[in-house]
């Protein structure tokens, strides 16, 4: 029979607590920068004539750098004085990375630049990630975590409406128009992370943690690899198709950068005006059931892209699937960790976490890369080299869905007893 931990949700909350003002400025600016400048990232590659396989390199260690040095950085903020310091030092080291990139004009010398912004990330993010959690009531997370996602949306956007009008007014199918968008997302870095200097300390030592027996944390434990475990598999077979996309707009569909940038915009508005539903729904169910949906989901898109490739189609799915899931799967992810974190271990199990799925997003992403290079070569066309690897990761995500049904909900939320248990009980997710 499925069960769940004895332990309710109340039982780890301290005090009700709301973010400073600060935290949700630095998550705006930093999403500003991430909006105005890592869509396009892949199209820049391709506009300075990157190959399927330096596009895969770019996309891979864009991946597996930020995560597999997380560990080392989120150790150290655990146990080393303030978080805010090392993320004011990381987004110093970014900002200057970020204003190079806009100057290159090689793939290789981007190449180079993208590995040192994602040491810069690997600092950041496991930080952040931390310091968030000191900062939130365990029983609002997933309206607290959309706010911050609907906030930082709200500036993405205006990421993405400077791009639309940097590309806009500079009418030309060269790297040049994404320039800007680098100098920019410089700026709003550096910017980020002089804001937290104001932000007061909260010592994670002052926060309560959960009371439980040598069982329960065991089942915590245990639950917590078998998610990691269940997020590296899916994001192997995600990424096998993130360095083909940038290919598939500009030499199968032949888009202009005005639909690229457009691409982009659309996806970032429908994630943004999910972010609200998202947060309440994991607040009243907990994160494992709105992760599951966000996992079929992305299932799901794969096939579609491998038999409607139309641009059209793409557009719509950016709203009606990819938005939704994209939400779900932010807003989750980290609340799930949140969840079955020790309060003064979380930066470390979110570089953990972290470092796993890096990994395995770098493989797939070379593997996807490289795979669609040979398959051209073979088959002497680019769009059923591409079939070939959609139809891989929809497989592959079909069954990288099956561990998360079998997961175990980390705490008793509101609706779970009704919907979790439920799903639970069919026999075939049954654990033996």
């Amino acid at each position: 029979m499925y069960h769940q931990f004895k332990v309710l949700i109340s039982d780890n909350i301290d005090e009700e607590i709301e973010p400073p003002v600060e935290l949700y400025g630095y998550h705006a600016t930093s999403s500003f920068a991430n909006d105005i400048s890592m869509p396009y990232l892949s199209y820049f590659a391709v506009r300075l004539g990157a190959s399927f396989e330096q596009i895969a390199w770019i996309q891979s260690l864009m991946n597996l750098l930020p995560n597999s040095l997380q560990y080392f950085w989120g150790w150290i903020s655990d146990t080393k004085s303030v978080r805010t310091y090392w993320i004011i030092g990381g987004s110093i080291f970014g900002a200057i990375s970020l204003y190079l990139l806009s100057t290159v004009n090689d793939p290789n010398e981007m190449l180079f630049l993208v590995i040192i912004y994602s040491v810069s990330l690997s600092i950041i993010n496991p930080t952040w990630a931390a310091l968030q959690g000191d900062w939130m009531s365990p029983s609002k997370r997933g309206s607290t975590l959309s706010k911050f996602h609907v906030i930082g949306g709200l500036l993405g956007l205006v990421g993405s409406l400077i791009a639309v009008y940097s590309v806009y007014t500079n009418d030309s199918d060269s790297a040049d128009p994404f320039r800007p968008l680098f100098i920019f997302a410089s700026i709003a870095t550096f910017t980020g992370g002089l804001i937290l200097i104001r932000v007061p300390y909260r010592d994670p030592e002052r926060i309560k943690d959960i009371a439980l027996s040598e069982s329960d944390k065991k089942e915590y434990s245990d639950t917590f690899q078998n998610y990691v475990r269940a997020q590296a598999f899916y994001a192997l077979n995600m990424s096998l198709i993130w360095p083909l996309f940038a290919i598939i707009l500009i030499k199968v569909l032949e888009v202009d950068n005005i639909v690229l940038v457009a691409f982009s915009l659309i996806g970032a508005l429908s994630e943004m005006a999910f972010q609200p539903v998202m947060g309440r729904l994991v607040d009243r169910v907990g994160p494992l059931p709105v992760l599951i949906m966000s996992r079929i989901g992305f299932a799901i898109l794969p096939f579609i892209y491998a038999f409607f490739p139309h641009i059209e189609i793409m557009l719509i799915l950016q709203v009606v699937i990819l938005g939704p899931c994209f939400s779900a799967f932010l807003i989750t992810s980290n609340a799930m960790v949140l969840d079955l974190a020790p309060n003064k271990e979380r930066a470390a199990y979110f570089s953990y976490y972290n470092t796993r799925v890096g990994i395995t997003t770098f493989v797939g992403a070379l593997i996807g890369g490289y795979m669609a290079g040979y398959l051209e070569n073979i088959y002497n066309d680019t769009w059923t080299a591409i079939f070939i690897i959609f139809i891989i990761s929809g497989i592959g995500r079909s069954i990288g869905t099956i561990p998360f049904l079998r997961l175990k909900s980390p705490k008793k939320y509101p609706g779970s007893i009704y919907l979790v248990d439920r799903l639970m009980e069919f026999r075939m997710f049954k654990r033996r």
